[in-house]
């Protein structure tokens, strides 16, 4: 029980930091520097690592019955990029976590490293998402396209009304807890960029894909 109740505290804290993520800004900006010398960052006392729920786990980002037709239709293929790991047929992708890979800070929200590709092979387009932040708005990574980066964008959305409740659901049979059901929505960003390089007709708002994520404490 004492093991429990040390679990959902730290769930707790965990979800506080992720609600405030957004609202607290990182720093104040750089500090000028000499002619020729980089910025010096401020240091920072809000912004540092807090430990991820648990040591390790693993979660599934399976994407929609409607988005593997798409891609299939196409030829697109999913392509992982490490520690992410893309599934077969397109279904989605696999992605280790924990603290041991992860982290969430109060001014960025809950990091995982890694990505995945989308490679157009008709058209030889290709694009990449890469250290993926979830914040109250949703899912924002780093994005490149045709190998030219793009910048931090919003990639995907979600309705803290249709996880949160169940981010603590026990999991005894894996070990641990963590949400089964936790649906994330195309981007307005993400509809207007995948209709540009492939025509392929994914609207703002479609269903994209859930994310079925198991945090362990046990071997």
């Amino acid at each position: 029980m004492r093991a429990l109740f040390r679990i959902a505290q730290t769930l707790a804290v965990g979800a506080a930091v992720f609600t405030t993520a957004s609202a607290v800004p990182a720093h104040a900006g750089p500090l000028p520097a000499l002619p020729g010398a980089p910025p010096i960052e401020p240091p920072s006392a809000t912004c540092f690592e807090f430990p991820y729920f648990g040591p390790k786990g693993h979660a599934d980002f399976d994407f929609g019955r409607d988005v593997v037709r798409l891609l299939d239709e196409r030829g697109v293929r999913v392509e992982g990029i490490a520690p992410i790991q893309a599934k077969p047929g397109n279904k989605g992708v696999y992605m280790p976590i924990g603290w041991k890979r992860d982290h969430i800070d109060p001014c960025n929200g809950v990091y995982y490293p890694g990505g995945f590709a989308l490679n157009d092979v008709k058209s030889g387009h290709t694009a990449a998402i890469h250290d993926i932040y979830l914040r109250p708005d949703g899912a924002h990574a780093q994005v490149v396209i045709d190998g030219q980066p793009q910048g931090e964008q919003l990639v995907a959305t979600y309705r803290l009304a249709e996880f949160a409740p169940y981010v603590p659901t026990p999991r005894p049979l894996e070990g641990g807890i963590g949400p089964r059901h936790w649906p994330f929505y195309t981007s307005a960003y993400l509809s207007r960029t995948v209709r540009r390089l492939t025509g392929i007709p994914l609207n703002e708002g479609d269903y994209l894909a859930n994310l079925d994520a198991v945090v362990q404490y046990v071997p």
